[in-house]
């Protein structure tokens, strides 16, 4: 038992010896990146203070240019003014003119507006006369066909009248003739036979 614990005794300290080894590996290791960082830090200062000063003095630089230019252009820009309030002015003339053409052709192309609505009103009024018309001439030509058909139906119940009154007619007259067959005879076949003798004579 007492090597046992002994045996304990020994693995948490050489625990303990590694545990100490590491926390002060660590704080080595944090110290050495805390004096990066600090060194890394003012290092970007003096780059920084460094581009701060000569972007000032380039600035400073820059505004003496513009300075210098502005003096020296003074007239120049004069003269440009003096250009800039003609061609206002003349744009100023174009628009007016320009308005002043747009108006009129806007009361030109109102007219025109009015003039087509009322041709447009025209032509539908013209639209429905022809669908009128085609409508009356429709029911005209639906009237001639009825009126035909009503024209060849009577044509054809004369036709069968004067058919069927021919044929009484005729029976009429067999019936008539049929009579006087027996009164005269022999005057009968004397006419038959100069008819035949006729029509030998013919032949």
């Amino acid at each position: 038992v007492r090597s046992r614990v002994e045996k304990e005794n020994f693995v948490i300290q050489e625990l303990k010896n590694h545990l100490h080894q590491v926390l002060k590996f660590s704080e080595n290791s944090l110290l050495r990146t805390k004096q990066e960082a600090e060194r890394q830090q003012k290092a970007d200062f003096r780059a920084s203070q460094a581009r701060l000063a000569k972007i000032q003095q380039e600035i400073l630089a820059l505004r003496s240019q513009y300075h210098n230019l502005v003096m020296e252009n003074r007239e120049a820009e004069q003269a440009l003014r003096k250009k800039k309030y003609k061609v206002e002015t003349e744009i100023e003339n174009w628009i007016q003119k320009y308005d002043m053409e747009m108006g009129e052709k806007q009361d030109e192309y109102e007219d025109l507006d009015i003039i087509h609505k009322e041709e447009k009103l025209q032509l539908e009024e013209l639209k429905l006369r022809h669908v009128v018309l085609v409508e009356e001439f429709s029911q005209i030509l639906a009237e001639r066909e009825v009126n035909a058909k009503k024209r060849m139906e009577a044509e054809r119940e004369m036709m069968h009248m004067s058919g069927y009154w021919s044929h009484v007619r005729s029976k009429r007259k067999k019936r008539g003739k049929g009579k006087g067959k027996g009164k005269g005879k022999g005057k009968d076949k004397d006419k038959g036979k100069g008819k035949d003798k006729g029509k030998g004579k013919a032949r």
